[in-house]
């Protein structure tokens, strides 16, 4: 499959998001315009960094002209190589890979888009794809402080008539036990971000609109109890994981998940909330790079 072959490609540009993350920005048509394949919200790549490793990226935006781009967190050896490379430099890409995020075809679906920290790199690809469509959507996104608010420009020239953008960072406060409390700066709220999550729906409801579907991606326990207030509601959810893998094409097993034997690399990343209800390592377990599982903290 073409899609598996390493394509070596030429860094066009990068844009200095925030202290310790970087955007990355290639072109893949030019490197490979006889067999090249447009990828779709939510696809990742396997990135290469000769001499040290290749990881996975999920893909935060692709224009026509075959420009792609990923959004690297500097937290480990590869990313830390990949934070060193300059525009001119070179890295292997293979991809696209995995399934997408499944746009609703009715309109009348509330779209609510729940970001946590460098998850917010696959929701940006998926809201400037429904921004691009004039289809209406809510974003959520967190980060941990303001000095790591990404994409703020480019959310900034959206059409905020079809989108709103609420921004969110954690906050100290002791009556707080859960790391995941926010504070929503656009209505001024400090809460736990899932239960924002479910005063915005309340809210919603009041207005009789009941319909949603949600699409999340971030760390893991964010997205369980995401997952959790769906399931209460009964709302569709399309929540997008990360597992540690070597080869991005099913061979490895270290991003099984068990019981069904799963694999995020070509089953995923993108699960429904019907294949997350029967994932019982979803929110609770991993595999390190031995296939040991390991808890998610």
């Amino acid at each position: 499959m073409t899609e598996n072959i390493i394509k070596t490609v030429k860094i066009q540009n990068i844009i200095n998001e925030c202290d310790g993350i970087k955007t990355y920005i290639f072109n893949m048509k030019k490197s490979n315009p006889n067999n090249y394949v447009i990828p779709k919200p939510g696809q990742f790549v396997m990135v290469w960094v000769p001499g040290v490793d290749e990881i996975p990226m999920s893909l935060s935006g692709c224009n026509n002209k075959g420009d792609w781009a990923i959004t690297v967190k500097k937290v480990g050896d590869c990313t830390k190589e990949i934070h060193n490379l300059k525009i001119g430099d070179y890295i292997g890409i293979r991809g696209p890979l995995g399934n997408y995020f499944k746009i609703p075809v009715e309109q009348s679906k509330k779209i609510i888009l729940i970001s946590g920290g460098i998850g917010i790199a696959p929701l940006k690809f998926l809201a400037t794809y429904l921004n691009n469509r004039r289809i209406s959507f809510d974003l959520i996104k967190g980060t941990k402080s303001n000095n790591e608010i990404i994409f703020a420009n480019d959310f900034q020239q959206f059409n905020h008539d079809t989108s709103n953008i609420i921004y969110c960072t954690e906050i100290d406060n002791d009556m707080f036990e859960d790391s995941t409390r926010v504070a929503f700066y656009n209505s001024k709220f400090e809460e736990l971000a899932h239960t924002r999550f479910e005063a915005l729906i309340n809210e919603y409801l009041q207005n009789n609109i009941s319909d949603f579907i949600v699409f999340t991606c971030g760390p893991e326990i964010m997205m369980y109890k995401v997952f959790q207030i769906c399931q209460k509601y009964q709302f569709e959810l399309y929540a997008s994981l990360e597992r540690y893998m070597r080869c991005g094409c099913g061979l490895c097993g270290l991003c099984a998940l068990d019981p069904l034997g799963l694999l995020v690399c070509k089953d995923g990343p993108i699960f429904s909330s019907e294949s997350l209800k029967n994932i019982q390592d979803f929110g609770k377990f991993q595999r390190d790079p031995t296939g040991k599982k390991v808890s998610i903290d």
